[in-house]
């Protein structure tokens, strides 16, 4: 029964945890988006642009996360975009993800690391087509990148229209 009842406070107090909870005007938001994050995103999309130069980005599977009207949503949207393209750790977004997170003022939570297992090394030792795995997935991350930072942009874009209306 115990066990029953942390679980279920451990499942209510989760989504609390995992949201950014940014105290930050909307107005700070705007400003910093028209003097930093906006380079960082444009030029974010060019280096990308330049790497996929001969290959064509397929439709995501998943459907992204979009931001809404309220303003409490469009922050945890933001920061759940952020979160994601930085957990995918591609070098052309790295700033962008940067000043994001600072404007925000919320970190990304990360998950604590195992140590891994002898078996694992050793598993993984005998593997030299990683290298060729990686060069792989490299176009998939970028594509994945390029649809996340269109996202942030529609979700900056929907904050200047609620603050030129209000």
């Amino acid at each position: 029964m115990p066990l029953l009842c942390i679980s279920l406070l451990v499942l209510l107090l989760l989504p609390l945890s995992l949201s950014c909870d940014s105290k930050r005007p909307p107005k700070e938001l705007q400003e910093d988006y028209k003097m930093i994050v906006e380079t960082d995103i444009n030029k974010a999309n060019e280096n990308i642009s330049n790497l996929l130069q001969n290959s064509s980005c397929p439709a995501l599977k998943q459907q992204l996360h979009n931001c809404t009207a309220d303003i409490r949503e469009f922050v945890s949207s933001l920061h759940l975009l952020t979160c994601k393209m930085r957990k995918l750790s591609t070098s052309p977004t790295d700033e962008v993800v940067r000043s994001i997170l600072n404007s925000l003022r919320c970190p990304c939570l990360e998950k604590p690391t195992k140590e891994p297992t002898e078996r694992l090394k050793k598993k993984t030792a005998k593997r030299p087509r990683r290298n060729q795995l990686k060069t792989k997935r490299e176009p998939k991350k970028l594509c994945r990148s390029k649809a996340i930072l269109s996202a942030m942009t529609r979700c900056y874009q929907m904050l200047n229209s609620m603050l030129m209306t209000s």
